[in-house]
């Protein structure tokens, strides 16, 4: 098989990965007294360490008056704290709250703890030659976003 069919394969093993393994990621999310809209903002804000409503607008893909409400509902939670811009007050300035990064920390940490059981169905040599095929998919991925700046 080519490069290109190779590719073509791994593309659809991914996709096919993704759907095998959403029951278990569903699991997690369900149990979040969080609106997915909101999670979408925790996860942009915590993602840029500190953001603006525009550039979350922006993350988002709608107006800034549409992240008003979402963000007043994460501030009410204890999950984003706002500060006006120090230079210019008409700016305000997003970041995530202890408790809005322990929330985010605690669904990433689910979902390793459900990795780690479903690795272990695997035998060691499939382990090592995903491990292998991983790392250098990670040097891919960074020599790609050097390449776009």
């Amino acid at each position: 098989m080519d490069k290109a069919g190779i590719i073509e394969d791994i593309i659809a093993l991914e996709s096919q990965m993704g759907q095998t393994i959403l029951p278990y990621a569903m699991n997690s999310w369900c149990k979040l007294d969080v609106p997915l809209a909101q999670m979408k903002s925790l996860f942009i804000i915590m993602g840029k360490g500190e953001t603006n409503l525009s550039a979350l607008a922006q993350g988002l893909g709608v107006t800034p008056g549409d992240v008003t409400g979402i963000v007043e509902r994460l501030v009410e939670q204890g999950l984003v704290i706002r500060k006006p811009g120090a230079e210019d007050r008409r700016v305000t300035w997003l970041s995530a709250t202890d408790k809005g990064r322990e929330l985010v920390t605690n669904l990433v940490e689910s979902k390793s703890e459900h990795m780690a059981d479903i690795l272990e169905h695997m035998s060691l040599d499939g382990l090592e030659s995903l491990r292998k095929g991983l790392q250098e998919l990670i040097s891919s991925i960074k020599t790609h976003q050097q390449e776009l700046g």
